[in-house]
């Protein structure tokens, strides 16, 4: 049993830096190499091998990556970890903060991260030609990536000046060092006979192409292929510009890539050309050709679905709904769609709003710590309350309000004496920060390698659930309602999967139901009266109900799969082209 798998202290020195003690709340994640922790403004990647990872001769390589690879964009090791007796046991490196401040890259694939981020083209090509100099760097140093898939790469500041982040760059090779791991089949370049700068930008061209166009190059639908066959298409170079490739309307289309890096992408997916990528900045002139998307046929309307325009202000794009019935848009404007008045100006575009007595609680973390607005009904003013926490992450269920800290998940109390609301700390549950992530009204906490999922319910009450169906995979996207819980994860393979979880009544046990995913893209409203919407098909909706399993496809020509639903209570609405719009059954 290596150190990574002991459950109490650990205690370690870093090369360089001298003793630590690595505790359980230290913990960040555990799977495939490695369990990781963090300590200050470090991580500390310990081998759940060390035998295994000293055979492999990877102390040796960290020291000459440390040496070798200095570049801001690259999460390059410091130094070897060892134990107090000298036997190396991992490596340590800088930490890369998670959401709200970085992303892993495969969120920004997706069109709710467009949306709720106002992330565009633009800022895409910038992401992207920093990531072509992230490799080519490397490649000016004789270094190999071998496997930079989606989940070791990070985007931050991605509003304004969009930065990459590589990690796991222990896993490079440095010379005539051999690979240490496997590269995920769905970046892997399948007509190479090893591994080369060529592989490495074959690489690079999946995970961006992803960037751009929100979908997997060999995606889509093609006949004479299942829509699961990936690995054949990339060996057939039957790509999303094949001629009868039809893609749903989730798809960006592919005039959002500059015209001389779509050639490349074409040139490469399509013809099995391996070239130097040209960066999305370059002046050449436009292809000859435009490339033709076909979109999939959906059915004619029904007559059976009402649309409803609740907002829409040009210039203004809504970005996200609260559950409580308040929309936020670009601006930071918070819109109450009863109204359509004006109710506040957000300070933070990670804010969150729920209803309290006459009014609405609004949430804003700023520099670790949280602050509250009470906005009371009729157009008063703003108030400010008095009451902070320390805190990195907001959480809303309904109508409770939480507060993610080093000390665990808090909620946020409010009673209101005459006219004045008082906020205050409630109960506080015993939640591990650094292996938790959080998502839209739930999280995932990693103990060990070991999947909970923590999941507010009821009145006053959160549970921690023990679900297997999560372990060994990444949770990229997630979003809980009442009884229900639906995820996104990522395989090993780079296979994506939906795991939907409906919990009993006091959320002691639950039932799983698992299926394929194109992406890690989730489009679903979760109402609190037990009812589910979703769209996975252009020109269907699915209304589905957990505890039953009852599902009602009602077909429509208008529904898209570029819609992003949300719920406002018992309304699902969504988001299109900046627009708010409501939509029910006749």
């Amino acid at each position: 049993m290596g150190l990574a798998t002991t459950r109490g202290n650990i205690r370690v020195v870093l090369d360089g830096r001298g003793p630590v003690t690595l505790r359980p709340t230290d913990h960040i994640a555990t799977g495939g190499e490695g369990s990781i922790y963090r300590v200050a403004d470090l991580v500390v990647k310990l081998s759940l091998d060390p035998e295994k990872m000293r055979r492999q001769g990877v102390p040796e390589k960290v020291r000459k990556l440390s040496a070798l690879l200095n570049h801001p964009y690259i999460v390059t090791p410091l130094g070897i970890v060892t134990t107090p007796s000298g036997d190396p046991v991992g490596h340590y490196l800088p930490y890369v903060e998670d959401a709200p401040v970085g992303h892993p890259l495969s969120r920004v694939f997706t069109n709710e991260f467009y949306q709720s981020e106002g992330f565009n083209a633009k800022l895409a090509s910038t992401l992207v030609d920093r990531m072509r100099e992230t490799v080519m760097f490397a490649h000016a140093k004789g270094a190999l990536l071998i496997d930079p898939n989606e989940l070791n790469w990070f985007a931050l500041s991605v509003k304004h000046d969009p930065e990459p982040r590589i990690i796991d760059v222990d896993s490079w090779v440095v010379g005539s060092m051999p690979p240490t791991v496997a590269v995920m089949p769905s970046i892997r370049d399948w007509h190479a006979s090893g591994f080369g700068h060529a592989s490495d930008w074959f690489s690079w061209a999946v995970v961006t192409f992803q960037v751009y166009a929100g979908i997997h190059p060999y995606k889509g639908t093609l006949d004479g292929y299942a829509r699961s066959d990936m690995e054949t298409r990339m060996k057939d170079n039957a790509s999303v510009f094949a001629p009868g490739v039809r893609l749903n309307r989730a798809v960006r289309d592919f005039s959002c890539i500059p015209p001389p890096l779509l050639e490349w992408y074409e040139a490469a997916f399509q013809k099995g050309e391996r070239t130097v990528p040209p960066s999305p900045f370059d002046v050449r002139r436009a292809v000859a050709r435009a490339v033709q998307v076909l979109r999939t046929v959906t059915a004619g309307q029904t007559g059976l679905l009402t649309f409803e325009k609740l907002l829409g202000y040009p210039g203004d794009p809504v970005v996200r709904v609260f559950h409580c019935g308040v929309a936020l848009l670009s601006s930071g404007t918070l819109i109450d769609l009863f109204t359509k008045q004006q109710i506040a100006v957000a300070r933070s575009m990670t804010c969150e709003v729920v209803k309290v007595s006459h009014g609405w609680l609004v949430g804003i973390i700023e520099k670790k710590e949280a602050s509250f607005l009470y906005v009371r009904e009729g157009g008063h003013d703003p108030e400010t309350l008095q009451f902070r926490m320390r805190g990195h992450r907001l959480i809303a269920y309904e109508d409770r309000l939480f507060v993610a800290g080093e000390n665990g998940l808090t909620e946020v109390r409010s009673n209101l004496f005459g006219q004045k609301l008082i906020a205050s700390a409630g109960q506080t549950w015993g939640v591990i920060a650094n292996s938790t992530k959080w998502f839209g009204g739930a999280g995932v906490f990693d103990a060990m390698g070991a999947k909970f999922v923590v999941a507010p319910f009821g009145d006053a009450a959160v549970a921690q659930v023990r679900v297997h169906e999560l372990d060994g995979v990444q949770v990229v996207a997630g979003k809980a309602g009442n009884r229900f819980a639906s995820f996104i994860t990522l395989n090993k393979k780079g296979e994506y999967h939906k795991v939907e979880l409906t919990f009993d009544r006091e959320y002691r046990t639950y039932k799983a139901w698992t299926g394929d995913a194109d992406g890690p893209e989730l489009n679903i409203a979760i109402l609190p009266k037990g009812v589910c919407a979703t769209i996975v098909k252009d020109g269907e909706l699915d209304i589905f109900v957990p505890g039953s399993g009852n599902v009602n496809r009602v077909a429509d020509g208008r529904i898209a799969t570029d819609m992003v639903l949300s719920n406002w209570g018992d309304k699902v609405v969504y988001v299109k082209d900046g627009e708010l719009w409501a939509v029910r059954m006749k």
